[in-house]
C-alpha cells in the first residue's frame, strides 16, 4: 500500500512539474513565433476608382472584397452577437480560455467525439492571419502563444475591431463593412438585431449557414445566437422573441457583375497606378512588401480621378448615336481641360466587351491632316504669314537632304497659287508639304512634341500630312495647347491617390509650361477659327467660338476631327480597329474627317458646354512691337482669299505683312449676280452631271474615288449639295466612282519567320504592323497569326498585322 501511494504522489509530481514547465515555456515563449510576425500580415482591403464628382466608378479587390470599419461604426448587436456566439468570456480571458479548453476537453471526452471547440476571438484572428499554414496540433500552440502576446499589446475592444474586419461571412465578403452591405444593403452600424445575429450565425460554417444556400440551417443558427445573447444578458427575452419571429430577408446576389462605368478610363487609370508604384520604392515602401499590382488591388486605395461622368455619357452617346449600323467602324474619342490637363472622357472603342484594347490612350493610328496644326503652327512661329502664297499643284518636291517627295492634293484636285491660310481652310496637301520644305521636319517634330505629342515622330517630310502615328488623347492634349493660348499643361486621369483612412499617398498638380508665343498662338486659332466656319470642318459647328482641323488618310482608313474652344479640347477617330480598312462606303458615303468625326465632336461639345458660358479666344495681333506702317488690313473674301467685292457673301478683316496682301480683287463675287439652286447630280453619268451643272449657269469640277458602292462613271458625291442657292458662275465639286478599289489576295504568312514575312507581304503590296505575344520557346520569331488571313481579298496597300512569338517573361 506505501508503495501504491508513493507511485501515484511521484506520478501527480511528475504531471505538476510537466504542467508548470509547460505553462513557463508558454509564457516565455521560448521557440515560439512572436507578435511581430504576426504584424506583417497585410490586411486585404477594397481600392476604389472615383470619379471628380466624388462618385464612386468602381471597386478593385483581389480574392478579398474587404473595407475596415472602426469599432465606433459597428452596432453594438453586432459585438454582442459574435462575442455571444463566439467567445463569451472574451473580456475575462488573456488570449487563451484555460476553463473553456478543460471544458471543452471533458465535453468532447465524455461524448466521444468533438462536440465544442475553445478557441477564443484572439485565437481565431490569429489563426485567420496565418492563413495557409499547415494545420497541427503545434500550429495551435503557436496560435495560443500569439493570442496570448497579441492580448498585452491591443486593448479587448481594439482585437475585436481587427477580428470583425478580417473574418469571412461567405459570397465573397471579407469583414463586417461588406457582409453588411451586400447581405442587407445597409452599414454595419444601421443592422437591425435579427440582422446582426444573422451575421454572427454566419461565422462557423459560412456556406453552411449562408442565408443563400441553406435558409432553415441559417434561420435555427441565429436563433441559436439570439438565445445565447438572452443568456448572457445582453438582451431580454421579449426583444429575443421578436427577432426570432422574423423571415431571413437578403439582398439578392447578382449573378454577374454590371457593366464597369467608363471601362478604358478604368483601365487606364490601372495602368497610370501600376507605373506610379513600379517607379517609385519610397511609395512602395508604405504598403510593406506588396507588389504594384497588390497595393492597387488589395491596398485600399482612394483613387481621386478626373473623369466627369456626364461628359463620358455625352462621349459614348455621341458615337453610339451616329455610328449606329452593323457593321460600322469603330471610335474613339479623348476629352481634356486645357487649363488643367484634367481628362474629362475617354471612349476607347465602341464596344469594351469586344475589344480591350484602348485607342483613345494606347492606340497608334495616322492623323492625317490634323497633324497640319503643328505645321501652321511652326510656320507662324518662324515668321511666315499666313497670306503667304504657295504653288498648290501636284509636284514632286526635292528636299534638302536629296530626299524627293511626289505629293498631290486629295481627289486629284488643285487650286492653283493659295496663301497658307487658304490652303489651310481647305486642307491643301501640296502647299503643306512645300511649307515643311521652308521650316524643316525636326523644327515640325520638336513643336509637335513640346505641345504634347508623346509617340514617335518620324524624321520625314510626309509627317506634314499625318503619316505617322498617334492617339486621340495626345491630339487633344496637343490642340489643348492652343486652346490654352500656347501653354501646355500635360493631360492627368488622377488628381489624388489617399488610403482608406484619408491620408495623402501622393497628389498630381501638372504645371503649365508656355511652348507656343501667345501671339503664335493667337494667329493659328483665328486661321482654325475659318476651318470649321468656312472649310472641311463645317460639320462640327457649334453655337460658339471654336477652332479645329480635320483628318482623313489617303486610303480612308483612319478619319478624324480634332477640336476645341477655350473651355474643352477633344478628339475625335473613326477607323476599323482590327487594321486599315478603308472607309470608302459607310452609311453609304466615304468617310473624311468632315463626315463622321465632325459630326461626333459636334454632338458631344454641345452637351459638354451646354451650361458653360461661351467665351472668345484672344484677338490676333500681327503687328506686334514692330512699325505698324510694314503691315497692312484689309477685307478679305473668305472664298476666293482675295480681295472682298461688295457682292461677297462672306468676308473679314486680315492684317499682312506690306508686300505680302493680296493684289487682286475677288473673281467668283464681282458683280451681283443672279442666284441659282444646284442641281441634284448624284447618280449621273459623269457627262450627265457636267451637262446638267453647266445648264445651271455653273461649273463642274470633277474628282476620282474608288467606290464598291456605284458603278464606274457614276457620281458619289457632290458638293455644295443639290438645293443649295449659289451665284451664277460658282463652281461644283463632283467626285466619280472609278468602281471598286483593285483587290489583291493576302500572302499567308503563318509560320513564316518576321523578316520573311515582312519581305513576302510587302512584295504583295501591303503594309504591316508587328504585335508580340509570349509564347514557347520554338515559336519565338515566328508569325502565329495574322489579320486578315491569307488568301483574303483587300485593296493594295492595306495594312495587315501580324502576331509574332516572344519569348514568355
Amino acid at each position: 500500500m506505501r508503495i501504491f501511494v508513493r507511485i501515484v504522489f511521484i506520478s501527480f509530481l511528475c504531471l505538476a512539474v510537466m504542467a508548470g514547465g509547460f505553462f513557463f515555456w508558454f509564457y516565455t515563449g521560448v521557440g515560439l513565433p512572436r507578435l511581430e510576425d504576426l504584424e506583417n500580415h497585410q490586411l486585404d482591403q477594397t481600392s476604389k476608382i472615383i470619379a471628380a464628382d466624388g462618385s464612386i466608378i468602381t471597386e478593385l479587390h483581389g480574392e478579398q472584397n474587404r473595407e475596415n470599419v472602426s469599432l465606433d461604426q459597428i452596432c453594438p448587436d453586432l459585438q454582442n452577437a459574435v462575442i455571444a456566439i463566439e467567445d463569451e468570456r472574451f473580456y475575462q480571458h488573456g488570449g487563451v480560455d484555460w476553463k473553456a479548453i478543460a471544458r471543452a476537453f471533458w465535453t468532447n471526452v465524455v461524448q466521444g467525439e468533438v462536440v465544442q471547440g475553445a478557441s477564443t476571438i484572439t485565437q481565431q484572428y490569429v489563426d485567420i492571419a496565418l492563413a495557409g499554414r499547415e494545420r497541427t496540433y503545434w500550429r495551435k500552440i503557436e496560435e495560443a502563444r500569439l493570442a496570448n502576446q497579441l492580448e498585452r499589446k491591443f486593448s479587448k475592444d481594439k482585437i475585436l475591431e481587427m477580428y470583425l474586419n478580417e473574418v469571412y461571412f461567405g459570397q465573397g465578403c471579407y469583414g463586417v463593412k461588406t457582409a453588411s452591405q451586400t447581405f442587407f444593403g445597409k452599414q454595419p452600424s444601421e443592422l437591425g438585431l435579427d440582422e446582426a445575429a444573422l451575421l454572427a450565425a454566419i461565422i462557423r460554417i459560412p456556406n453552411y449557414y449562408s442565408p443563400y444556400l441553406n435558409v432553415e440551417a441559417a434561420r435555427d443558427r441565429r436563433n441559436v445566437v439570439l438565445d445565447k445573447m438572452e443568456e448572457l444578458g445582453f438582451i431580454t427575452y421579449a426583444q429575443a422573441a421578436e427577432a426570432k419571429s422574423k423571415d431571413l430577408v437578403v439582398q439578392p446576389i447578382p449573378e454577374e457583375a454590371p457593366s464597369p462605368t467608363a471601362p478604358y478610363f478604368v483601365e487606364y487609370v490601372k495602368q497610370y497606378l501600376y507605373n506610379v508604384f513600379a517607379a517609385d520604392p519610397d511609395l512602395r515602401a508604405k504598403f510593406g512588401d506588396l507588389s504594384p499590382d497588390d497595393i492597387i488591388f488589395r491596398g485600399g486605395l482612394r483613387v481621386h480621378t478626373t473623369i466627369d461622368l456626364n461628359l463620358q455619357k455625352y462621349a459614348e452617346d455621341a458615337i453610339n448615336s451616329t455610328l449606329n449600323q452593323e457593321g460600322d467602324p469603330s471610335a474613339a474619342l479623348c476629352a481634356v481641360d486645357p487649363r488643367s490637363g484634367e481628362i474629362k472622357a475617354m471612349v476607347g472603342g465602341k464596344d469594351y466587351s469586344e475589344l480591350q484594347y484602348n485607342i483613345a490612350a494606347q492606340g497608334g493610328r495616322q492623323p492625317g491632316s490634323s497633324f497640319k496644326g503643328f505645321v501652321l503652327t511652326t510656320a507662324i512661329s518662324n515668321g511666315i504669314s499666313p497670306y503667304k502664297s504657295y504653288d498648290s499643284s501636284p509636284t514632286t518636291l526635292e528636299f534638302p537632304d536629296g530626299t524627293k517627295w511626289k505629293v498631290g492634293n486629295a481627289e486629284g484636285s488643285s487650286y492653283g497659287t493659295i496663301n497658307v491660310y487658304s490652303a489651310t481652310v481647305r486642307s491643301v496637301n501640296v502647299v503643306y508639304a512645300r511649307i515643311i520644305r521652308d521650316v524643316g521636319t525636326q523644327r515640325v517634330i520638336q513643336m509637335a512634341q513640346a505641345m504634347g505629342i508623346t509617340s514617335e515622330i518620324p524624321p520625314y517630310p510626309s509627317i506634314a500630312l499625318g503619316t505617322n502615328e498617334v492617339n486621340p488623347l495626345e491630339m487633344a492634349s496637343a490642340y489643348g495647347t492652343l486652346a490654352n493660348n500656347g501653354v501646355h499643361v500635360p493631360p492627368i486621369c488622377v488628381t489624388k491617390v489617399t488610403d482608406a483612412e484619408g491620408n495623402i499617398i501622393f497628389e498630381n498638380t501638372p504645371k503649365g509650361q508656355r511652348v507656343v508665343r501667345e501671339d503664335v498662338a493667337a494667329v493659328v486659332n483665328s486661321i482654325l477659327q475659318d476651318a470649321v466656319r468656312y472649310g472641311t470642318g463645317r460639320a462640327a459647328r457649334i453655337d460658339r467660338p471654336q477652332a479645329g482641323k480635320t483628318g482623313t488618310t489617303d486610303d480612308y482608313a483612319d478619319a478624324w476631327f480634332c477640336g476645341y474652344t477655350p473651355d474643352l479640347s477633344a478628339a475625335v477617330w473613326v477607323g476599323y480597329s482590327e487594321g486599315r480598312i478603308p472607309m470608302r462606303s459607310v452609311h453609304g458615303i466615304t468617310v473624311y474627317g468632315g463626315t463622321f468625326p465632325a459630326q461626333i465632336w459636334r454632338k458631344f461639345m454641345e452637351n459638354a458646354l451646354v451650361d458653360v458660358p461661351a467665351s472668345a479666344f484672344p484677338e490676333a495681333e500681327f503687328a506686334g512691337e514692330e512699325d505698324e506702317s510694314e503691315w497692312v488690313t484689309l477685307t478679305i473674301c473668305s472664298d476666293s482669299g482675295l480681295r472682298a467685292t461688295p457682292f461677297c457673301p462672306h468676308t473679314e478683316t486680315k492684317t499682312f505683312r506690306r508686300g505680302e496682301e493680296p493684289s487682286g480683287t475677288c473673281t467668283i463675287h464681282n458683280t451681283q449676280t443672279q442666284k441659282v439652286n444646284v442641281p441634284a447630280v448624284t447618280g449621273l453619268t459623269e457627262a450627265g452631271a457636267s451637262a446638267a451643272i453647266r445648264g445651271a449657269g455653273l461649273n463642274p469640277a470633277v474628282n476620282y474615288a474608288y467606290s464598291s458602292a456605284a458603278p464606274q462613271g457614276t457620281v458619289i458625291n457632290q458638293s455644295p449639295l443639290a438645293g443649295t442657292s449659289v451665284n451664277i458662275g460658282s463652281t461644283v465639286s463632283i467626285t466619280v466612282s472609278q468602281g471598286a478599289a483593285p483587290q489583291a489576295s493576302v500572302p499567308n504568312v503563318v509560320g513564316m519567320g518576321e523578316t520573311a514575312a515582312k519581305e513576302t507581304l510587302s512584295a504583295g503590296g501591303f503594309t504591316y504592323k508587328v504585335v508580340y505575344s509570349p509564347t514557347d520557346a520554338s515559336q519565338v520569331g515566328i508569325v502565329i497569326s495574322q489579320f486578315p488571313g491569307g488568301g483574303a481579298s483587300a485593296g493594295p496597300g492595306s495594312q495587315v498585322i501580324i502576331t509574332v512569338g516572344k519569348a514568355a517573361t
